[in-house]
């Protein structure tokens, strides 16, 4: 009885959304959280949307995927109880946060314009440390020494990765390759068949916001260099994460301790005394920020990782002022508005100089 009226709810919301999708363009964008694939927001908002308070809560959806995931199971999702079509207009990593533009429906068919267009990335990098995965969540393959790296080096360095460059994306990525992904290659430990070749990207700007040195030490104590610029504060939400659980500093296991080759990297990027850098990256589509951090890196002698990224805007959909909670989605209403909004902006843009 309670499926077959989930059914029947689910039947009503999905023509609600469809028609105001066919009014508005169907576009909306969400906050997607750190710790849940973009797939999996999309399989949320289709096995809740219209429930409401009766709704699953996000939180539990969200810790479902992260113990499959820790178990290094491969998601198989079961069929929705929507028809509904959604759509998204480029993924985002698990561990990035941020925009991400959905399609309802009709909305769907115009995702591929966010997709190659402009992008702002607000994102965090370690450097002196390389990765197999170029970010926080692959083995570490190589530490060097940061300690002559400057803000002048890094910001003499910039300019040669912007606008049009070759970039080779990362081996963990969701590029197919003879019908498999990249990733899956990697995690499978299985050789990938095909050299991965360079792609040209556009990269439009770079600003580098806050660069804090390698902390070093001596006899009489700690030598505190020169901190360039000022980091951005991101929300208490976003820094819970990435510096609890298994991002925690922990005093009994990891403090004194220093990284090596062949561990993972994730345990050591609240490190106190490490290299941080911080930049502002403004893009078209196709742009890998952990191969641009990880090549920045290399330019400067000493290699990067990249360690948080949260995607800022995309089209004329900006964080915040344009998103909407993942905690807003059993709301059909909520979504509604999020679409009459979006129809809003999307006008606003293409009529401005």
């Amino acid at each position: 009885m309670q499926r077959a009226l989930h059914s029947s709810l689910s039947s009503t919301v999905s023509g609600e959304l469809a028609a105001v999708a066919a009014v508005t363009g169907g576009l909306f964008a969400v906050n997607k959280p750190p710790g849940i694939s973009s797939a999996g927001v999309i399989d949320y908002i289709k096995r809740n949307v219209g429930l409401g308070e009766g709704a699953m809560p996000f939180d539990e959806h969200f810790e479902n995927e992260r113990l499959l995931r820790k178990a290094g199971k491969k998601i198989y999702r079961k069929k929705t109880p929507t028809s509904l079509r959604i759509g998204h207009a480029g993924t985002l990593d698990v561990e990035a946060s941020g925009v991400l533009v959905l399609g309802v429906e009709s909305g769907c068919k115009l995702l591929s314009q966010y997709l190659k267009g402009d992008k702002a990335y607000l994102a965090t990098g370690k450097l002196g440390l390389t990765t197999d995965s170029y970010d926080a969540e692959g083995m570490i393959m190589s530490i060097r020494d940061t300690a002559d790296v400057t803000s002048s080096m890094i910001l003499d360095a910039i300019p040669q990765f912007v606008g049009d460059i070759e970039q080779i994306p990362p081996s963990y990525s969701a590029i197919r390759v003879d019908g498999k992904r990249l990733y899956q290659y990697m995690r499978d430990g299985e050789k990938i068949p095909v050299e991965i070749k360079p792609r040209t990207v556009h990269i439009s700007d770079i600003k580098l916001l806050y660069y804090r040195p390698h902390k070093q030490t001596s006899g009489a104590g700690t030598l505190q260099s020169e901190v360039y610029g000022n980091r951005v504060k991101m929300p208490a939400a976003f820094m819970e994460y990435f510096t609890s659980g298994r991002y925690a500093w922990d005093e009994k296991t990891v403090v004194g301790k220093e990284p090596c080759v062949g561990e993972y990297m994730f345990p050591f990027i609240n490190q106190p005394n490490a290299s941080t850098i911080q930049l502002l990256v403004t893009c078209g589509g196709g742009v890998y920020i952990r191969s641009l951090i990880k090549d920045l890196g290399e330019q400067l002698g000493c290699g990067a990782t990249m360690a948080m990224l949260v995607r800022m805007a995309q089209g004329p959909m900006h964080l915040g002022r344009d998103t909407i909670d993942v905690h807003d989605l059993p709301y059909t209403a909520r979504i509604v508005e999020a679409m009459r909004r979006t129809q809003v902006r999307v006008a606003e843009t293409s009529a401005s100089p």
